[in-house]
């Protein structure tokens, strides 16, 4: 039995830790969170590298070389000599555009997206809904320089043991605001050729970039809307449901009569349940407004991307995600039907045995 998570399981509860807890909202993210975070990284690294000795951190932030800071610098001993053994925080000010994923653009325009909906009691003593919406984050690169001063050669392998270990896996995290940030060691660069009034020291810095992303405090949303209830009469059919339709053809994709399984979901609906009425193979699927959706078969959940079979029979439960529930979302299932193989040069005996489209909507059930 494993002790811990992996690949995209582990992926999924780094997102469900960030919520752990929280509010509907991810907290905030900004430049001063990830600097802020930085540091205590880095200073953690030193008090490891130190053996039990207290690594000064000082955060510099902008251009200067370390010669020309070193001019004015304020932590100097009872003799006016510089203070050795401490570590350097610099960074670029200009950030660039990130590759947090994948290099990939976002999407344009300044759409809210929602993440989360609840059911609230409103002041009127009705039933509603809170939607909470937030813009997609946008992606930057911020390259920091650590560099760490010492007179001790042993002390500075030591440093750079414990930061290459941290990075033994290529990437390692900072969490600023319970954001999972990755880094990676861009170069180890020396400098020792500097000294101070002839005494020797060496310097070791290594460029760090972090891929990170930003989050406004004002990128965020909240929406109310009342709780529609259905009014039903005698006679009438729930228009709210969601609709299955089933559309047989012959084409060129299939050596078989060609099946499109098309489920429509009206808005804040997102689970149906039917009985299929033939048999099916499914080896593809297209969505709209619909982030995922989960399939189980006579109350047995399967893989969508690895294709499936459906039978005559079947009960067919459907889960979908939307992406706006107060939309319209659709997911079509696309296959064949591997007991009618198509005959080109045949046609139908009677137009009724032709393409058809068969609704069966009748018999689903809306959980």
């Amino acid at each position: 039995m494993r002790d811990r998570s992996y690949g995209d399981e582990r992926r999924m509860n780094f997102a469900k830790e960030i919520l752990y807890k929280q509010t509907e909202f991810p907290k905030p993210l900004g430049y001063s969170d990830i600097d802020s975070s930085f540091t205590d990284f880095v200073a953690e690294i030193g008090k490891e590298a130190g053996d039990g000795k207290v690594l000064p951190v000082y955060t510099l932030y902008s251009n200067e070389r370390f010669t020309e800071y070193s001019q004015t610098w304020r932590h100097t001993d009872s003799d006016g000599n510089l203070q050795m053994d401490f570590i350097t925080i610099s960074r670029e000010p200009n950030a660039k555009a990130g590759s947090n994923q994948g290099n990939k653009w976002n999407i344009p325009g300044e759409r809210m997206y929602p993440v989360a909906t609840r059911k609230v009691l409103n002041d009127d003593g009705t039933d509603g809904y809170e939607i909470f919406s937030m813009k997609q984050p946008y992606c930057i690169d911020l390259i920091y320089r650590v560099s760490f001063v010492s007179t001790s050669y042993d002390l500075v392998g030591n440093f750079n043991n414990h930061m290459n270990r941290r990075f033994k896996s290529r990437q390692c995290y900072i969490r600023p605001n319970g954001h999972f940030i990755p880094m990676v060691i861009e170069d180890v660069t020396d400098e020792t050729q500097y000294t101070i009034e002839d005494r020797k020291f060496f310097v070791q810095s290594f460029g760090i970039k972090a891929m990170a992303y930003i989050i406004n405090a004002d990128d965020f949303r909240v929406d109310k809307k009342p709780l529609v209830r259905p009014v039903m009469f005698e006679g009438d059919v729930n228009k709210r449901n969601p609709k299955v339709d089933l559309d047989e053809y012959y084409g060129d994709r299939y050596e078989y009569k060609s099946l499109d399984l098309t489920v429509l979901f009206e808005p804040w609906n997102d689970r149906v349940r039917f009985v299929m009425d033939t048999d099916m193979h499914v080896d593809g699927i297209e969505m709209d407004n619909i982030s995922d959706v989960r399939v189980s078969l006579n109350g047995t959940p399967y893989y969508i991307d690895k294709g499936f079979d459906i039978s005559n029979g079947d009960e067919v439960r459907i889960k979908a995600y939307p992406v706006d529930r107060s939309i319209v979302s659709k997911v079509i299932f696309v296959g064949y039907d591997p007991n009618v193989k198509y005959e080109p040069n045949k046609l139908p005996e009677k137009v009724c045995d032709g393409d058809r489209v068969e609704d069966v909507s009748e018999s689903l059930i809306v959980d």
